[in-house]
């Protein structure tokens, strides 16, 4: 509460307070961050609550961005950070390669808070979104993988590192469906929104679990049920189990993150940070040409072969400079096993990096943002989104009405109580259309906007008229 009064991203506020508590000794013992809890407690939770709050079309829409970066880009950013931490802090090539693995996980939480207080573009908050729901599963396969070459003494193969990644995915992938549709198949016939929240929840931890039983990636299978369910109850379900489902799940993600970022601070040493300082701004200079690399590569292949997918170089700088690292980075640190070589130096470089890029970054990226000038509200985009809340809401009242009336509620004045209804329906149906249209018209840049995205608006606007 604070945090928001200061305007300070909260995350930051909780780090920093957690380093507070451990230097003024107030707690006999301070906790510290358990890489156990962080795999099978954390993270399950919030992947599957990414995933169930995450809006499929959106994803599908842009799919190729999202895939592009959680796998092409992703490994360009474990090769590129790894190397150049190879050169930078002469580090033999497994050990560098493995600290480039663990620093490039983003943590989505810092960024988006960013963006819920910038107006950024839709699609640039979607294919955000949609790249932190499924690089997590990609980066944990490849420092599984990782890590085991190292501690063995061998050699990171690529074409082998790359065969692990592409398998682990699928398998994730089929996993996470195949339970997500379980899922979806209970919560449809449950009708109790405790029940349904109990089976979710189940669920979360299910496919986590489950697919890393099968030595595939949980992250993706988390994700993938997560969407799969995510879905179902937004079809499917009534109202109240939805606000039910969601409201839940909205605490959930808030309480975990609370409690990570807290955690990082409880388990940051101010004397380790000093003492590992200048390897820490090397890794931090590493991880940001790692990154470019990720970023600017691949856009550029995509935005030759589908132009119309293409990513303006504005919101490319902001992949870049919203880098942001998280708890899961110093939770795979932690989990190195004890005859890692290098491993002191890896963990004091992992926390390091992890505390500037939380505080450092998440308190410059609204600037950043405002800088790059993506932060100018869009009146039609506006005026979009309102019509769309009010065909939302007047299709609501229609179908409580109906409820109402076949319980014998109200009079049977039907037609007097549809007449004040479709006329409320017809208001925001004609405007949206309208402005489905202008938007199409006005896309004449793909550089700046996505027109296919505009185009599958208004066919949806005239689908639901």
């Amino acid at each position: 509460i604070g945090a928001k009064r200061a305007h300070v991203p909260y995350n930051v506020a909780l780090v920093v307070g957690g380093m507070l508590i451990t230097l003024s000794h107030v707690l006999p013992e301070a906790p510290h961050l358990e890489p156990e809890v962080v795999f099978l407690v954390c993270l399950p939770a919030l992947l599957f609550e990414g995933g169930f709050t995450a809006q499929l079309d959106s994803i599908r829409t842009n799919l190729a961005p999202i895939a592009l970066l959680a796998t092409v880009g992703m490994m360009l950013a474990i090769g590129a950070t790894g190397g150049a931490l190879h050169l930078a802090l002469d580090l033999p090539w497994g050990p560098a390669v493995l600290l480039g693995c663990i620093l490039a996980v983003t943590d989505t939480v810092s960024i988006l808070f960013a963006f819920r207080r910038a107006p950024v573009p839709p699609r640039l908050a979607a294919i955000v979104l949609g790249e932190s729901l499924f690089n997590d599963g990609t980066a944990l396969v490849a420092y599984a993988a990782i890590s085991s070459i190292v501690v063995a003494g061998g050699t990171v193969a690529l074409p082998l590192l790359t065969a692990k990644v592409v398998l682990a995915t699928v398998g994730g992938l089929a996993v996470g469906l195949a339970l997500g549709m379980v899922g979806s198949f209970v919560i449809r016939r449950t009708e109790d929104p405790l029940a349904e929240i109990m089976a979710t929840t189940a669920l979360a931890f299910a496919a986590f679990v489950g697919a890393e039983e099968l030595h595939v990636s949980g992250a993706i299978a988390g994700v993938t049920a997560g969407l799969t369910v995510g879905a179902t109850a937004r079809r499917t379900l009534s109202p109240s189990s939805q606000v039910a489902i969601q409201s839940f799940w909205e605490y959930m993600a808030f309480g975990v993150n609370t409690f990570l970022f807290l955690l990082v601070g409880l388990s940051s040493n101010p004397s380790t940070l000093l003492a590992s300082a200048p390897q820490t701004a090397i890794a931090v200079a590493c991880v940001f040409v790692g990154r470019a690399v990720a970023i600017y590569l691949p856009f550029f292949v995509l935005g030759r072969v589908r132009r119309s997918q293409a990513i303006p170089p504005r919101w490319q700088h902001v992949f870049v400079l919203g880098n942001i690292k998280g708890a899961l980075s110093i939770a795979l640190a932690l989990g190195l096993p004890k005859d890692t070589p290098f491993r002191p130096l890896l963990v004091d470089v992992a926390f390091g990096v992890t505390f500037i890029s939380l505080v450092a970054q998440a308190l410059l990226l609204g600037r950043v943002l405002d800088w790059l000038g993506l932060t100018r509200r869009d009146p039609l985009a506006a005026a979009i989104s309102e019509h769309q809340a009010k065909l939302v809401t007047a299709r609501a009242a229609r179908a409580e009405l109906d409820s109402l009336l076949a319980n014998g509620m109200v009079p049977r004045t039907r037609e007097v109580f549809l007449g004040a209804i479709s006329h409320e329906l017809r208001t925001p149906i004609a405007a949206l259309k309208v402005s489905a249209q202008l938007l199409v018209r006005r896309l004449d840049t793909p550089d700046e906007q996505n027109i296919e995205g505009a185009r599958l608006l208004a066919k949806t606007v005239d689908r639901q008229a």
